[in-house]
C-alpha cells in the first residue's frame, strides 16, 4: 500500500525560493512554473521545502492543476495516495496562511467554482501540460478514482523564447508597432470567444472558461490591433504565465498584424518583470507556428491536457 504523501502549503516567495532547489534537483519542465508563481494566480504545494519530489500549483481561477514530479515514482506516488473523494484542497480550507476571503473576492464569483471543485469529492480533474511521455503515467495512476481518464486528441508544441538581453528585444520588438496596437478591453472577450467556438470548435468551452477569457482581456496582460476601432487580431496571456489565442480575422491575414500584437504583448510580458515567455501551439497549426518561431521561440516539448471524471 503507497504510504501518503503529506502536501505542505507554501506562499509565493516560498515558491520562487524553491525554484532554485527544483532546478540543483533537475526537475523537468520548470519552464512553466516561475511564470505561474510570479502571475501569483496559483496555490503552491510541496511534498518536502527541503527535499522535494513533487509540487502541485493549482489554478485559483480555472481549477486546473499544474503537476512538477521529481520522477516516475513521485507521480505514481502522489496520485495514488491522495484522497480524491476528500477533495484535495479540504485539508487546507482551515489553513491560517490561506487567505481564502482574499482569493475567492479575487477570482469573483462567476469563476470561483473550479477552486471550490477541489473542496469536495473531486467530480472533476484537469491536469495542464502534460508530456507525451508522462501522459500514460498520469492516466494510469489516477484511475483507480478517475475511471473516466482521457487526454485531449490535440498535441500541443510548448515553445519558449530565451532572451539574452530583454533591453535590446524589448527595443527591437517596439519597431514592430503603431498607433493601432494596444491592450484588449472587457468587451473583446466576446469576439475572441465566439471565434474560439466557431473556428476551433472549442472544446474548452464552459461557463468557467467564457469567464476566463472575460477577465483575461482586462486584468492579465494583453494586445490587440484595431482598424477603424475594429478589433481584427489579438493575443492574451493565460493566469499560467504562457500567451496564447493569437488570431487574425480572416479577411485581415497576410498583413503582418499578428506580429504587431505579438510584438506588444511581449514587449508588456518584459515590462512586467517575467523572462521566460512561453506558449502552447497545436503541433499541426502550421500559421502559428510559423509566427511564433520568426521571435525565436523554439520547441521545448510535445503536451496534452488530461482530464478525468469517477
Amino acid at each position: 500500500m503507497t504510504d501518503k504523501i503529506q502536501f505542505n502549503y507554501i506562499d509565493n516567495k516560498s515558491s520562487l525560493q524553491l525554484l532554485k532547489i527544483l532546478q540543483i534537483k533537475n526537475f523537468p519542465n520548470l519552464f512553466r512554473y516561475e511564470n505561474q508563481v510570479k502571475q501569483q494566480n496559483v496555490l503552491s504545494f510541496v511534498d518536502n521545502e527541503a527535499n522535494p519530489t513533487i509540487v502541485i500549483l493549482i489554478d485559483i481561477f480555472r481549477g486546473q492543476m499544474n503537476v512538477f514530479p521529481l520522477n516516475v515514482e513521485a507521480l505514481t506516488n502522489t496520485a495514488k495516495s491522495i484522497d480524491w473523494s476528500n477533495g484535495f484542497l479540504t485539508e487546507f480550507k482551515n489553513n491560517p496562511f490561506i487567505k481564502w476571503d482574499e482569493i475567492f473576492e479575487k477570482v469573483g464569483p462567476n469563476n470561483k467554482i473550479g477552486l471550490e471543485r477541489h473542496f469536495k469529492s473531486t467530480e472533476k480533474i484537469s491536469i495542464a501540460c502534460v508530456s507525451l511521455e508522462y501522459e500514460p503515467l498520469f492516466i494510469e495512476s489516477l484511475k483507480g478514482y478517475f475511471r473516466n481518464m482521457k487526454p485531449d486528441s490535440e498535441v500541443f508544441d510548448a515553445l519558449t523564447l530565451k532572451v539574452d538581453n530583454i533591453q535590446e528585444k524589448i527595443n527591437e520588438l517596439k519597431l514592430n508597432l503603431d498607433e493601432n496596437v494596444g491592450p484588449l478591453k472587457y468587451e473583446d472577450a466576446e469576439t475572441i470567444i465566439l471565434k474560439q467556438i466557431i473556428n476551433y470548435k472549442w472544446q474548452y468551452k464552459s461557463n468557467e472558461s467564457i469567464n476566463f477569457l472575460r477577465w483575461s482581456c482586462t486584468q492579465t496582460i494583453s494586445a490587440g490591433y484595431r482598424i477603424n476601432g475594429k478589433l481584427v487580431s489579438w493575443i492574451i496571456m493565460y493566469t499560467d504565465g504562457s500567451i496564447g489565442s493569437l488570431y487574425t480575422l480572416e479577411e485581415f491575414r497576410g498583413k503582418k498584424y499578428s506580429c504587431k500584437v505579438v510584438s506588444y504583448i511581449l514587449i508588456k510580458f518584459f515590462e512586467n518583470g517575467f523572462d521566460l515567455p512561453y506558449c502552447f501551439v497545436r503541433d499541426n497549426n502550421i500559421s502559428s507556428q510559423k509566427v511564433m518561431r520568426s521571435f525565436g521561440f523554439k520547441s521545448n516539448s510535445l503536451v496534452k491536457w488530461v482530464t478525468g471524471t469517477p
